[in-house]
């Protein structure tokens, strides 16, 4: 397979000194060259950063192993301690059976999260250990990379443990 990353560097200081015919090569030339090269090089360089962003997006998907890893790229580089685990997956307790058609009011006691039931829950939860430091605008950060990343239909929480 070919090396495609070599198709992508490019030495302009080499590019230009090798334009230039041996007998006209003086610093005065070289460095007017230059600028006039800049703004190709600054080009350059917004593209090298954007393809090492895209070529990591493209490493990760919605595995768990992956998500993990970009999250703990991203908010965790040192500990490594973001986790992802699968959701509760409660079955709902009810005081009578529901062929008995007897309704029984007992008051309203929460056992579980309303997301904890298997049937109305979520499919995982994201496990960011309050050791790691993070504000509002890093937990909007996560909310969204957790939905780049997830597959379809798939539906998390993040939880913040202790």
């Amino acid at each position: 397979m070919p090396d495609y990353d070599k198709l992508f560097n490019i030495g302009y200081d080499r590019l230009i000194m090798e334009s230039i015919p041996g007998f006209k090569r003086k610093p005065v030339l070289f460095a007017w060259l230059r600028a006039l090269c800049s703004p190709f090089v600054l080009l350059y360089n917004r593209l090298m950063v954007r393809r090492a962003a895209d070529l990591y997006n493209l490493m990760h998907d919605g595995r768990v192993f992956s998500l993990r890893a970009v999250m703990n790229d991203r908010f965790d580089t040192t500990g490594r301690r973001i986790s992802i685990a699968d959701a509760f997956a409660f079955d709902r307790t009810f005081i009578f059976r529901t062929d008995e058609n007897k309704p029984l009011f007992a008051g309203t006691i929460a056992l579980h999260n309303p997301g904890d039931y298997g049937d109305t829950g979520v499919d995982f939860i994201v496990n960011v250990p309050s050791a790691v430091p993070l504000s509002a605008q890093d937990l909007v950060e996560m909310n969204a990379l957790v939905r780049y990343y997830k597959l379809a239909g798939k539906r998390f929480l993040i939880y913040r443990t202790i």
